[in-house]
């Protein structure tokens, strides 16, 4: 599935043109996005819609596309505006200490805005928000010592682990959730299972079998954890990094 295809950008991303100024006293950009920021929190893509964002605040649709042209225009501007809650560690010396602050400050973004995480795979990320955050990034492993095409492939290296535990995560709770729907019934056929697997597949088994009282928040961040750690290490044991500089 071409997931790209449903973005459409014949006219150019929205940060390569010139924003225009506000005509209505009741109404400005900035409005307009966190109205969608909130819909798309509560509802998803789904729910958001020209006519539903007009709604909430009061004012005709045909208002908002002075400010916004098209609905891709608005989700390119709301992506950039969640990304602006990713806090840094500016004071931070150490370089493993300041970029694991980073990415659980994005993991945990992602997590409170469930729809960003298929619009980062859509639009070009070219708002103030997004390079600024790719810079903190960028800068602190070029600290570590990577540069050039290293440099990109650490910087990706990071935002994938953070992108596929939210996404982990999310699908996670979504499963359990699924389950839950069906009745008590399930628990029971789940166990049946397991029990059936055990001769061909022990050590798998007793682990899915231990998963049956986890806290799924709590396990996730523990798991995001560790392979952070795992990540952090063989950063700075690719470039060499002396000891005092990795912790």
């Amino acid at each position: 599935m071409n997931l790209v295809s449903s973005a459409d950008f014949s006219e150019g991303s929205v940060w390569l043109r010139p924003q225009r100024p506000p005509r209505d006293r009741r109404l400005t950009r900035d409005q307009i996005i966190d109205a969608a920021v909130t819909v798309l929190d509560s509802e998803g893509h789904r729910g958001l819609s020209m006519r539903r964002i007009a709604a909430g605040l009061g004012v005709t649709a045909g208002s908002l596309y002075w400010y916004v042209r098209t609905k891709d225009d608005l989700l390119e501007l709301a992506l950039d505006r969640v990304l602006g809650e990713v806090c840094a560690a500016p004071d931070e010396p150490d370089w493993r200490r300041a970029l694991a602050t980073l990415a659980r400050h994005n993991r945990a973004m992602l997590l409170r805005h469930r729809w960003a995480l298929s619009e980062l795979t859509l639009r070009p990320n070219l708002g103030p928000n997004a390079l600024a955050l790719a810079e903190r990034g960028l800068r602190l492993l070029a600290r570590a010592g990577f540069a050039d095409a290293d440099l990109d492939a650490a910087m990706a290296t990071v935002n994938d682990h953070v992108v596929g535990s939210a996404i982990a995560e999310i699908a996670w709770r979504d499963t359990l959730a699924r389950m839950s729907e069906t009745g008590a019934g399930w628990d029971a056929r789940a166990a049946g299972f397991v029990r059936e697997i055990t001769e061909r597949h022990p050590l798998l088994a007793r682990r899915m079998g231990a998963t049956s009282e986890i806290d799924v928040e709590r396990e996730s961040e523990r798991r995001f954890e560790f392979a952070l750690e795992c990540l952090l290490d063989g950063l700075a044991a690719r470039q060499g990094t002396p000891e005092r500089e990795q912790r």
